[in-house]
C-alpha cells in the first residue's frame, strides 16, 4: 500500500475488536510513529499459551523508518510486548517519567541486553519528528502520568486519547482531565481515535476517592489478617491502601516481583515517599495477625502470583483463618474469570472473607471512560471523525453509537490491519493487512496458527498415546509391540484395550511383505489410523498418538 503524499495514515495492529494488544500506527509522506506496544491475556481455549503478542511482521518491514514509539502509559496491554521485540527497535521510546521507570525495571527483571534509547515527555514543550508534532496531555486512568497524544501534521490533528476518565487521583495531585479536553476546543481536531473499554456502562466512572473510602470502611473492621491484592502499577489505589493502613496501625508488607517493581518505579520518581516502612514476609510473625496488611499480586488468579501461593498454603509464614480478610480491589479482565474463581474457592475453604467486585463495588474503580464521559468529550471536542478502538467489537459499536449520537460527521470502526488514508480531512478504509496473533514460545516469537498450539490442545483434551515397535533390518517383529497412555484411563478397559490394539498392529505387521515394511513414514500412517480407530470406538475421543520405529540390525 503506498500512501498519497501529504495524506495521514492510520493502521490499528492491534487492540481493534480485542481486548488488549494495543498498537497504533500513524503515517505521513513515509514517515511512521508507532503509539503502544502490548499484549493480551489467552481465554480457556488458548491452550499453552501465556501471553500474546501483536502482529509485528508489517512493522519489521518499516522499521526504518518509524521515528518513535510513543507509550500512553505504564500498563502491559499498552507497554508489555517491547520486550519481546527489542531486537527490532531501533528508534526512541517515549513515555513518561513513570511509564519509563516501569518500562527499564521490566527490561531489567528479564535480562534485557539490548539498550534501547528511552526518553521523557517534555514537560511543556512539543516533540517535533520530521513532518509529526505530538503533544501530550495529561489525562487520569489507573495509572500515573497517563497522557493523551494530540498527533499534528500538515493537514490533520488527531487525539488518540489512550485510556482516561474524566476525574483525577488526588492523591496523584492528577488535574481533572475534563478542564484538559475544554481547552482543545478551538484547535479543530479532525478525528479523535478512542478509548471503547467501558462504552457500554452508562454514567460516569467514580473517583478514586470512592474505591478509598471503601477499602478504609472495610480495613477498620477487620479483625485479623487483611489481603489486598490490586494491579500492580495502581500507584493511586497503593497509595490510598497505604495510607489507610498507617491510620489504623497496620504494618505493611509486600508480597509479588510486579507489585515491588512498581513501587520501586513510583518511589523513583517521587509518587510514593522514600522514608515508608515495608516489612518482609519472615519480619510478619513478630507481629499480631489484626495489625498486619499484606499488599500482594496476583488479582488476575496468576497460578505462580503470590495471591495464589497464599491461597494455597505454599507461602508458610501466613495461616488463614476466618478473622482474615481478602480484598480484591480490581476488575476481572476478561479470559481470567476461571483463575480467578479458583483463587476464591481456595480462600473460601479456609473461611477467609472475601471481598471482590460482585459484593462490594465500592473497592475498586475503573480508569476508563463510561457513556457520558464519552459524550462529554464529543461534544466538547466536535471531532469531525471518530475511529474507536480499545474494546471488543460490542465496544466499538456502542462508541460508534455515543460519537454518531452527538452528530459526529463520521464514523469508522476498524479491524486490526485496516488502512485508512485521511484525504481532504476525510479517513476512508483504503486497504488490508492480514494480521496474525502471535505468541512468545520459551525463546522466540511465532504465530498462535503454529501446529504446536493444536497438538498441545489435542493432548490436553484427549491425551497421548505412544507405541514403540522393534524390527529387524527385515522388517520382522522382534517383541511385542509396547503401548502406553498419558491422560486417557487407567481403568482394567483400557488396559485390555491396549493389549488388543498390540495384537491388532502385530498382526499387521506380521501380514507384510518387507519393502513394505521398509517404509517407516507410511507405516507410522496406517499404525495411527488402526490406533485412532480402537481408542475412539471404546473412549470416543481422538488422542495424539505417537509411534516410535526402532529398527536393530
Amino acid at each position: 500500500m503506498k500512501f498519497k503524499k501529504d495524506h495521514l495514515g492510520f493502521i490499528p495492529v492491534g487492540g481493534s475488536e480485542q481486548i488488549g494488544m494495543n498498537a497504533n500506527l500513524y503515517q505521513f509522506n513515509d514517515q511512521w510513529i508507532l503509539v503502544d506496544l502490548g499484549i493480551a491475556f489467552p481465554d480457556e481455549t488458548q491452550i499453552g499459551v501465556d501471553i500474546l503478542l501483536p502482529d509485528f511482521d508489517f512493522i519489521k518491514k518499516i522499521k526504518n523508518k518509524i521515528l518513535g514509539i510513543f507509550l500512553t502509559h505504564a500498563h502491559e496491554d499498552h507497554y508489555g510486548a517491547i520486550q519481546y521485540f527489542i531486537d527490532e527497535i531501533n528508534c526512541p521510546i517515549w513515555g513518561s517519567e513513570f511509564t519509563i521507570a516501569m518500562l527499564k525495571k521490566k527490561l531489567l527483571d528479564n535480562g534485557s541486553k539490548n539498550k534501547l534509547t528511552l526518553k521523557h515527555y517534555p514537560r511543556k514543550s512539543s516533540i517535533r519528528l520530521n513532518e509529526f508534532e505530538i503533544d501530550t496531555i495529561q489525562n487520569s486512568h489507573s495509572v500515573p502520568q497517563s497522557v493523551s497524544l494530540l498527533i499534528k501534521t500538515k493537514n490533520n490533528i488527531i487525539l488518540h486519547t489512550g485510556d482516561w476518565k474524566f476525574k483525577g487521583a488526588k492523591n496523584l495531585k492528577e488535574k481533572p482531565f475534563i478542564n484538559e479536553l475544554k481547552a482543545l476546543k478551538d484547535l479543530k481536531i479532525s478525528t479523535i481515535v478512542s478509548d471503547s473499554t467501558n462504552s457500554l456502562i452508562d454514567g460516569y466512572t467514580p473517583s478514586e476517592n470512592d474505591a478509598y473510602n471503601g477499602l478504609k470502611k472495610i480495613i477498620s473492621k477487620s479483625k485479623g489478617l487483611t489481603i489486598i491484592t490490586c494491579f500492580s502499577s495502581n500507584i493511586s489505589r497503593i497509595k490510598s491502601i497505604l495510607e489507610i493502613a498507617k491510620i489504623n496501625e497496620k504494618k505493611v508488607c509486600i508480597l509479588g516481583r510486579a507489585i515491588k517493581r512498581s513501587i520501586e518505579a513510583a518511589i523513583d520518581v517521587g509518587l510514593i515517599e522514600k522514608n515508608y516502612t515495608f516489612y518482609g514476609i519472615n519480619e510478619i510473625e513478630k507481629f499480631p495477625k489484626k495489625n498486619l496488611l499484606v499488599i500482594c499480586s496476583g488479582s488476575q488468579g496468576e497460578p505462580n502470583s503470590s495471591l495464589t501461593r497464599i491461597a494455597s498454603g505454599k507461602i508458610e509464614k501466613i495461616k488463614l483463618d476466618n478473622q482474615d480478610s481478602i480484598i480484591f480491589s480490581s476488575k476481572k479482565i476478561p479470559g481470567n474469570e476461571r483463575k480467578i474463581s479458583k483463587v476464591e474457592h481456595m480462600f473460601l475453604e479456609k473461611n477467609v472473607n472475601i471481598f471482590n467486585e460482585n459484593n462490594d463495588q465500592s473497592i475498586h474503580v475503573s480508569g476508563h471512560p463510561c457513556k457520558d464521559e464519552i459524550l462529554d468529550m464529543y461534544t466538547m471536542v466536535k471531532p469531525k471523525t471518530v475511529i474507536p478502538v480499545h474494546g471488543n467489537f460490542e465496544q466499538l459499536k456502542a462508541n460508534a453509537e455515543i460519537a454518531k449520537s452527538c452528530k459526529v460527521k463520521k464514523v469508522l470502526i476498524p479491524k486490526n490491519g485496516d488502512i485508512f488514508q485521511f484525504v481532504d480531512d476525510n479517513p476512508t478504509c483504503v486497504d488490508r493487512i492480514e494480521m496474525d496473533t502471535k505468541v512468545f514460545d520459551g525463546e522466540k516469537v511465532v504465530s498462535l496458527k503454529d501446529e504446536k498450539f493444536s497438538i498441545r490442545k489435542q493432548a490436553l483434551w484427549n491425551g497421548v498415546l505412544m507405541a514403540s515397535i522393534v524390527l529387524d533390518n527385515r522388517g520382522n517383529l522382534i517383541s511385542v509391540p509396547i503401548l502406553t497412555e498419558l491422560g486417557i484411563s487407567k481403568t482394567e478397559k483400557m488396559k485390555n484395550a491396549l493389549l488388543e490394539i498390540s495384537l491388532k498392529i502385530e498382526d499387521y505387521i506380521e501380514g507384510l511383505n518387507e519393502t513394505e515394511t521398509l517404509d517407516d513414514d507410511n507405516l507410522k500412517e496406517i499404525l495411527k489410523k488402526i490406533i485412532l480407530k480402537e481408542i475412539r470406538i471404546l473412549f470416543s475421543i481422538r488422542p495424539l498418538v505417537n509411534i516410535h520405529i526402532n529398527r536393530v540390525q
